[in-house]
């Protein structure tokens, strides 16, 4: 009775250690796939909005930079010889060094609240500009900074 035991408790390890289904149904396969599908979706979903992210964000900086250089450059006239008409920074004229300097369709255009052509210019005077760009979507996009020179 102890061999035929032994013999009845062996062939059951034997069963458990290998299971008659040796490997995975179509329907586990099927289901691990799309579980893999969605997750990979998502990470290049993810991707897709970092990379616009940073494109947006590199523009946002050239921007800033341009309107800081332009703004440098108004900034080493007289308040007398900015807003004049003939001058680089006429009033409401895109400056031409700076159009289409490094973004799509860029235009810096300075504008002078308060100042009113032909009278004297007023001190302080305040200087605006405006840089308009269309982004790599094709949107139109558009900063501001402002500044007041004194005499």
């Amino acid at each position: 009775m102890r061999s035929g035991g032994k013999d009845w408790m062996s062939r059951f390890e034997r069963r458990r250690a290998h299971p008659r289904s040796g490997g995975l149904t179509l329907y586990e396969v099927l289901v691990a796939v799309a579980i893999l599908l969605v997750a990979v979706l998502g990470t290049l979903g993810t991707q897709i909005t970092s990379h616009n992210l940073i494109r947006t964000t590199q523009e946002t900086e050239t921007a800033t930079t341009d309107l800081q250089a332009a703004m440098e450059r108004i900034l080493m006239f007289s308040p007398d010889q900015i807003p004049i008409a003939g001058s680089p920074f006429q009033a409401n004229q895109p400056i031409a060094m700076f159009n289409a300097l490094h973004l799509r369709n860029e235009q810096l255009v300075p504008t002078y609240p308060g100042y009113v052509v032909g009278l004297p210019v007023p001190d302080p005077l305040q200087i605006t500009l405006t840089v308009t760009w269309n982004d790599f979507r094709g949107r139109p996009r558009n900063m501001r900074l402002s500044c007041t020179r004194t005499r």
